[in-house]
């Protein structure tokens, strides 16, 4: 591909980006893009500094994301653009070249003309329709700090817990992430009233007197998580003036920066349930059981007596071990699977719950280490809990995963 030189206009702005860097901020960016709205919803507002900084900005309902590029804006000014659209269109311009030969390629913005921006790489100019800026909401600016988190332990914390997000988009406190910040501690929790998932991680920051909780909306906050790229991601939080905006939650990694609004309503007293009166417990190797409830769901997606979305599992616990086994209508007697090797306690007789065989998957990819510890109450129609005895430090509680069984009487 043969590099181009661009003359810098005086008028509007101006900007050379890296390609692998625009990319990557259009992609960071879009994740709070709606595709099919109208704008602003589907603009990315593209504004130039005096101080030579280049901003990109995505917004929706919820949540803003902005994304700064120190050194890239040639002149001030701005222009909105179709997000989608000029993501496209700038992966079209390379194509068929390898990324790493194109990564440092300056890719030429140029928004003179705001009702007809344009974006060059190489030897190809593409006209874009230009998008009202003045309707898009602007630029989001961190919130004052309440916390710091290693960047890597809140990944994998907001890993953990979203296999228990609930999806029901009628009850959207259900759809959020519930963060806890207690001095030296952050706590994230979801749940969709059949599950729910709990994890901790170190914290630099909290008020002692005055612990903080928030609700974030968790299908946003897990499409932001992969783009951040720094060691340490910076908390802050901005409550709504009396009649002015909304409470907002920002999250700044690097150059850029989510600003989420807190989902309004009552999150369920999920602390209750971690108070888990255990009565039978069994330790065993989570890889094996992990394959064993996998191959169970693969039965039941097979067996024709299965109807509905929900495959059932039995979970039973012996003297000498854990069997996990489909449960198939009007034949569960008749069903017979190996017993698998583990640890128990309590349990003095045959104990059997039951319970969506896909949900304790899901709990089982989220545990970390190599062991799982199964507990459950003496009332078996009662939730059961999972965690992991190995893999966590010692001063932060362990991730722990409550699946709610299915009656059976």
């Amino acid at each position: 591909m043969t590099v181009s030189t661009f003359a810098v206009d005086t008028a509007g702005v101006r900007a050379f980006v890296p390609y692998g860097d625009l990319l990557a901020a259009l992609a960071t960016v879009s994740t709070v893009l709606a595709r099919r709205s109208r704008p602003p919803w589907n603009t990315v507002l593209i504004s130039g500094d005096d101080d030579g900084t280049l901003t990109l900005t995505g917004a929706s309902p919820d949540a803003t994301v902005t994304v700064r590029l120190p050194g890239a804006a040639r002149t001030p000014g701005r222009f909105g653009v179709d997000g989608w659209a000029l993501t496209r269109l700038c992966k079209a311009l390379a194509h068929g070249d390898r990324r790493r030969d194109t990564a440092r390629l300056p890719v030429a913005l140029d928004g003179a003309d705001p009702a007809a921006p344009t974006i060059s790489l190489g030897d190809y100019t593409i006209p874009l329709a230009g998008l009202p800026a003045q309707d898009h909401p602007g630029d989001c600016e961190p919130a004052p700090t309440i916390a710091s988190v290693d960047r890597a332990a809140l990944r994998t914390a907001v890993d953990r817990v979203l296999p228990a997000l609930g999806r029901d988009a009628t009850a959207p406190i259900l759809t959020g992430v519930h963060l806890s910040l207690a001095p030296g501690r952050l706590t994230l929790a979801a749940t969709d009233r059949y599950r729910l998932a709990v994890d901790s991680l170190p914290a630099v920051g909290g008020d002692p007197a005055a612990p903080q909780t928030m609700v974030l909306p968790g299908r946003i906050l897990a499409a932001c998580a992969p783009t951040w790229t720094e060691p340490r991601v910076t908390i802050g939080r901005r409550r709504a003036a009396p009649r002015g905006d909304l409470d907002r939650v920002t999250l700044t990694c690097g150059q850029s920066t989510v600003s989420l609004v807190e989902t309004a309503g009552v999150f369920p007293p999920w602390h209750k349930l971690l108070t888990f009166p255990t009565r039978y417990s069994a330790v065993i190797d989570r890889a094996t059981l992990h394959a064993h409830v996998s191959r169970v769901l693969a039965i039941l997606a097979a067996h024709p007596a299965v109807r509905g979305s929900i495959g059932v599992m039995t979970v039973t616990l012996t003297p000498g071990g854990m069997r996990v086994a489909p449960q198939i209508p009007d034949h569960t007697e008749r069903v017979h699977a190996p017993t698998l090797p583990a640890v128990t306690s309590g349990v003095e007789e045959t104990i059997r719950w039951a319970v969506n065989a896909a949900y304790l998957r899901d709990a089982l990819a989220s545990l970390p280490g190599n062991t799982v510890l199964f507990c459950g109450q003496q009332d078996v129609n009662r939730g059961v809990q999972l965690t992991s005895p190995d893999g966590e430090p010692a001063d932060i509680a362990p991730y722990r995963h409550i699946v709610m069984t299915i009656r059976q009487d």
